[in-house]
C-alpha cells in the first residue's frame, strides 16, 4: 500500500570493492571443518587445549562463514550464493578483520572480500588495543577480531525501513556457521554486541547513514597487547557505487543512534543488566524431546549443502529429527549479555507433520527440554503459511518454528540495545536451525511474518510477545546441487 516497487535497474551490488586500496589473496588451501555437523553446532564438548588462529584457519572460517558456493547465470548476469543465507539474497552484511598479527597477517584492519577471496588492507598498523578500548578490553587478549557491519540500502531496496531487523538476521545466520567452523578447529570465539558504535565505524572508515557496525567476534585467545593505541585518524576510502540512486529511510538511523554505546561504564553496566527469566507455567501436555542424532555429515559438507528450500514436500520428519533440530539451536550462545543458562528467546511452533506428535501449537519448555501444547488441531497448514505473509512454502513445512520475546523483559533489562540483542540472537538460532536441518538431510527457510497474527494465534500463553523470525522446516520436493568452494580452492 506504500506504493513501493522494486526498481531492478536500481539492484544494489551484493560486493563492496574499494578502489586503490592495497589486497592480499587469501590462501587457497585452507583447513576442511571435518567435525561431526552436530557435534559443531552443539559446541558443548569441553576443549582441553585451544589451537592458534594462523592466516589458513582464519581463511575457512571467513569462507565457511560468508564465501561463495554457488554460481548461477540468469540471462546476462551471473549471481552468486553464499555460504549463509541472506534476507532476499541482498547479502548486506560485511566482515572486516582486525589483526594483532597472526601467522601469515600482519597487524592491521582489513575488509573480507569474497568475490575475490581476498583481504583489502585499510588500516596499517596494530589497531587491536584501539578495538579493546572500543569494546570495554572485551577483545583484549584476542590476536583476530572479525566486525560484521551492515549497508543499509542493500537490504532497504527490497524491505524499507522494516529491513533494519534484517541487520541482525543476517548477521545471525554467518555467525553460526563462525562458531561451528571455530567449533571443528578448536578454536575459541566469543561475541561482543557492547562497544563503543562511534568508534569501531570510524576505525573501520564506515561511511555515515550508510553502513554501520552490527557485532564482533573474538576469535582465539593470549594474542599480544599493543602498549598504546595509535591515532584514529578519518580515513577517505573510495568506494565502487552499489546502486546508481540510494533511498534513505531515516528511522532505521533514528532507531540505530537511540540503541548505541557511548562509553566503557554504559558497556559493562549493559553487560551485566539482564535478570534471569521467569518460570513459564505450564498447563498443557507435555512431549519430551528425544536424544539428538548421534551421527551426521561433516560440518563442511553441512554448509556446502545448506541452501533455502523454495518448495517442501508435504511429508512428515521424525520426531527425533525436530528433537535434534531444538537440541542443537537452543543451547548456550557464547555473547557478552548472556550466561549459559539464560536466552531473549523462546521458541514457539505449528507441527504439521511430525512423526509421534499430533498436529498442533507448541511451546519448547527449556527447563524439562519439552514440548508443552498450547493447541492440538489438525488443520494448520493454512494458518502457518499465513503467519508468514500468506506463503504456500510454510504452509507445506513440516515444521514452522517462530522465535519470539519479551520485548518489555528485554528493554527494561537492557535499553533500547535490547532489540538489537534479541534480533541477533534470534538470527544465531535461526543459522543453528538452518545447519541441524541440513544435516540431517531436511530443508529450511527463513520468513517475515504478521506480527501481531503470530502473537495472537499462541496466545494466551504468548501475551505481550513479539516475533523476531520464523523458520519452515520441512522434506524438499526437489534435490538441489551441493555448492561448492568458488573459486576451486583446494582445502587440506
Amino acid at each position: 500500500m506504500s506504493g513501493h516497487y522494486l526498481d531492478w535497474d536500481n539492484r544494489p551490488s551484493p560486493f563492496k570493492i574499494y578502489k586503490n586500496l592495497p589486497s592480499t589473496s587469501l590462501p587457497h588451501s585452507f583447513p576442511y571443518p571435518r567435525k561431526e555437523a552436530l557435534e559443531a553446532i552443539r559446541d558443548e564438548d569441553p576443549i582441553d587445549h585451544w589451537t592458534h588462529v594462523s592466516l589458513e584457519k582464519l581463511s575457512e572460517i571467513l569462507f565457511f562463514s560468508a564465501g561463495l558456493t554457488r554460481r548461477m547465470r540468469f540471462g546476462s548476469e551471473i549471481h552468486y550464493m553464499r555460504a549463509a543465507s541472506a534476507t532476499g539474497a541482498l547479502y548486506p552484511i560485511e566482515l572486516y578483520v582486525v589483526s594483532n598479527g597472526i601467522q601469515g597477517l600482519k597487524p592491521g584492519i582489513f575488509h573480507f572480500d569474497p568475490l575475490s577471496f581476498a583481504l583489502t588492507q585499510i588500516r596499517d598498523p596494530d589497531y587491536s588495543s584501539r578495538l579493546a578500548e572500543s569494546t570495554a578490553d572485551a577483545t583484549a587478549s584476542s590476536p583476530v577480531m572479525i566486525v560484521f557491519t551492515s549497508i543499509a540500502w542493500r537490504n532497504a531496496w527490497k524491505y524499507e525501513a522494516r529491513s533494519y531487523r534484517h541487520w541482525f538476521w543476517d548477521a545471525g545466520v554467518i555467525v553460526a556457521n563462525l562458531l561451528a567452523t571455530c567449533s571443528s578447529e578448536a578454536l575459541n570465539a566469543k561475541l561482543l554486541m557492547g562497544f563503543v558504535d562511534s568508534e569501531i565505524d570510524q576505525i573501520l572508515g564506515l561511511e555515515t547513514r550508510r553502513e554501520a557496525t552490527v557485532a564482533l567476534a573474538t576469535i582465539g585467545g593470549d594474542g599480544k597487547k599493543s602498549v598504546s593505541p595509535p591515532a584514529g585518524t578519518q580515513l577517505d576510502l573510495t568506494t565502487e557505487r552499489i546502486s546508481k540512486s540510494q533511498e534513505d529511510y531515516p528511522i532505521i538511523w533514528e532507531t540505530n543512534s537511540a540503541s548505541e554505546h557511548h562509553n566503557k561504564a554504559e558497556i559493562n553496566s549493559w553487560r551485566k543488566a539482564l535478570t534471569a527469566s521467569a518460570a513459564s507455567t505450564s498447563k498443557g501436555p507435555k512431549f519430551d524431546l528425544t536424544p539428538p542424532v548421534k551421527e551426521t555429515q561433516s560440518l563442511g559438507d553441512t554448509i556446502l549443502r545448506r541452501g533455502s528450500t523454495r518448495r517442501f514436500a508435504q511429508k512428515s520428519i521424525s520426531f527425533e529429527a525436530l528433537s535434534t533440530i531444538i537440541h542443537a539451536s537452543t543451547g548456550p550462545i557464547p555473547i557478552d549479555f548472556l550466561s549459559n543458562d539464560n536466552s531473549l528467546i523462546e521458541f514457539y511452533l505449528i507441527a504439521n507433520a511430525v512423526e509421534g506428535l499430533p498436529s498442533g501449537a507448541y511451546r519448547f519448555e527449556r527447563t524439562t527440554q519439552s514440548l508443552e501444547q498450547l493447541k492440538e488441531e489438525s488443520r494448520l497448514r493454512y494458518v502457518s503459511g499465513y503467519l508468514c505473509l500468506e506463503q504456500l512454502l510454510f504452509s507445506d513445512a513440516s515444521v514452522v518454528f517462530f522465535l519470539m520475546a519479551d520485548l518489555r523483559r528485554v528493554l527494561n533489562d537492557l535499553g533500547n540495545r535490547g532489540y538489537r540483542a534479541a534480533q541477533f540472537e534470534a538470527g544465531i538460532r535461526a543459522g543453528k536451525i538452518y545447519l541441524s536441518s541440513y544435516a540431517q538431510d531436511i530443508g529450511a527457510s527463513g520468513s517475515t511474518f504478521y506480527d501481531d497474527a503470530v502473537t495472537e494465534f499462541f496466545s494466551p500463553h504468548a501475551n505481550g510477545m513479539s516475533t523476531m523470525i520464523a523458520m519452515g522446516v520441512g522434506v524438499p520436493a526437489y534435490k538441489a546441487k551441493p555448492g561448492k568452494i568458488l573459486p576451486q580452492f583446494t582445502p587440506v
